[in-house]
């Protein structure tokens, strides 16, 4: 039986017939009992043994029923005399009652028949009481669906502590052994797990997966972009392009004006009486104060070809500064936000930190790839997560409903937005199933139980109220007023204060260095 079921093509479900040939009621039956014991630790219901009567010239055919009748929950106590094998007046063999051999043994009602439930702490899928300091679950996906198969199916389901070996939904060790609630499973510890476990059925014999009753992402989450420095927003009204080509407009027109009125007073007979255009410095200055919308000389020479300088000059100013002055105050309450990490490539190549718990690695083996050589072990997620969100220095591989879940919980900014970003896309999507031991009667319950919850929609309206009442209760530590108007404060205008002092610096220096010039 031990070499039987370590065989990929073991299927306890099958139907069975064992053959006794050793004779003698009492013995018959204590044996049989005990045959059907064995086969029952390895799950197999559908057996029957026959056992030659040879005072009788007939066979029995035993069988047992594990949860008949009520109160046995899968205990082999007796063995069942389901029909016989005669020889009957005439000659004839037939069975004396023509009853089905294998008939159906998992009834519908199971009348409070205790079951096992491998699980941990894992949000949404398993909430955890927080004002507890036991462990005791309080709400969850699954603890919802949980609770549902019990009322199905009148079954007591009975919660185990989380893996003493912290290994959570398990990996696979060096030593080829498995660890986790997955451990528990193949020891036969559990009747099921439910914490929002991944279908691997197709690499772990042992065990066998329902139907999925959620499909889930595996993706990456990376910091969200920060917000430019206020300080830039004065120059980043504007494109360096745009920078350049003002500044290369404010030296060719100085220079041009400079040049014309140099023209104008090498030609002219009359002197000019206005001074203020006669040298480069002097265009320099004049322009400048255009540019910051003050007073310049209030008496341009009379000269048509000096006024129309002068002229062409303001206008251009007055249209750069009514739209420099348009965005301005939009540039200063919303800076905008850096570049945003889009794709694995640029986290593989940023040099930030990036975690991948083992689990994960577990499921998608490519993961173990030299690519990902430097990737940190990220097997307690809320420390990660913490980290990905408040510090920003780490990208963390993970699952969608835990990220968006623990995002709306606890990862939230004044206006409701998550303090962690996603690319488009996922990397990998996985079905959340229930993992039973190979063989175990009840998965096609199970099922019935899933596909009836399905059909009726009750996991979309379970994730809805749970992201619902995450973020109700998040809100009461938002310390950012939300809605469209922000006053402007100190911090806002920063940056113009910096080219206050900035100019402050200059000037400062500029004067002290002409009273040193003086003195020498």
């Amino acid at each position: 039986m031990a070499r039987l079921k370590t065989n990929a093509d073991w299927n306890p479900r099958a139907k069975y017939v064992v053959m006794f040939m050793q004779s003698g009621m009492t013995a018959n039956r204590t044996i049989i009992k005990d045959i059907l014991s064995e086969l029952w630790h390895s799950k197999v219901v559908n057996t029957v043994v026959l056992s030659r009567q040879t005072s009788q010239n007939e066979i029995n055919v035993y069988t047992w029923f594990p949860y008949h009748p009520r109160g046995r929950c899968g205990d082999v106590r007796d063995v069942i005399l389901l029909d016989s094998w005669i020889l009957d007046e005439e000659g004839r063999e037939r069975f004396l009652h023509n009853v089905p051999l294998f008939p159906e043994k998992i009834p519908r009602d199971m009348h409070g028949c205790p079951f096992m439930v491998s699980t941990f702490e894992y949000e949404p899928y398993v909430i955890k009481r927080k004002e507890s300091s036991k462990v005791e679950y309080q709400d969850g996906l699954d603890l919802r669906l949980i609770s549902v198969l019990g009322q199905a199916m009148n079954m007591t389901m009975l919660l185990r502590p989380p893996p003493p070996d912290g290994g959570r939904w398990g990996f696979l060790l060096d030593n080829g052994t498995w660890v986790g609630v997955t451990a528990e499973m193949m020891r036969g510890y559990s009747d099921l797990a439910l914490v929002g476990w991944f279908y691997r059925c197709h690499i772990i014999n042992e065990i066998e997966c329902s139907f999925p009753y959620i499909t889930d992402e595996a993706r990456w989450y990376v910091p969200c972009a920060q917000p430019y420095p206020r300080w830039m927003s004065i120059t980043r009204v504007f494109k360096a392009s745009l920078w350049l080509g003002f500044l290369a407009a404010y030296v060719i027109i100085a220079f041009v004006m400079w040049q014309v009125v140099k023209i104008s007073n090498s030609t002219s007979t009359v002197p000019i009486e206005n001074q203020a255009y006669t040298s480069l410095a002097k265009c320099i200055l004049n322009f400048w104060a255009i540019i910051l919308e003050e007073s310049a000389s209030n008496n341009p020479p009379h000269v048509a070809e000096i006024r129309a300088v002068f002229l062409v000059w303001v206008m251009y100013c007055w249209a750069v500064n009514t739209v420099y002055q348009t965005y301005l105050t939009s540039f200063l309450i919303d800076p905008g936000l850096q570049h945003q990490m889009s794709s694995e490539e640029e986290i593989l190549n940023s040099g930030i930190a990036y975690g991948i718990p083992t689990t994960m690695v577990s499921i998608l083996p490519e993961l173990s790839d030299r690519r990902y050589r430097h990737k940190l072990r990220c097997d307690d997620v809320e420390v990660c997560q913490h980290r990905l969100a408040m510090e920003g220095d780490l990208a963390l591989f993970f699952t969608k409903y835990n990220n968006e879940y623990m995002a709306a919980l606890k990862y939230m900014d004044g206006d409701g937005k998550p303090l962690v970003c996603q690319f488009d896309g996922s990397y990998y999507r996985q079905y959340v199933v229930i993992p039973v031991p190979k063989g175990n009667p009840m998965l096609n319950a199970y099922n019935n139980v899933i596909h009836l919850v399905h059909q009726a929609g009750l996991i979309e309206k379970w994730w809805k109220d749970l992201k619902y009442t995450a973020t109700l209760s998040a809100a009461k530590d938002f310390n950012v007023p939300v809605g469209e108007y922000i006053k402007l404060t100190l911090q806002h205008l920063q940056s113009a204060f910096y080219f206050l002092f900035l100019g402050y610096s200059l000037s400062i220096i500029s004067f002290l260095s002409e009273i040193f010039c003086r003195r020498k």
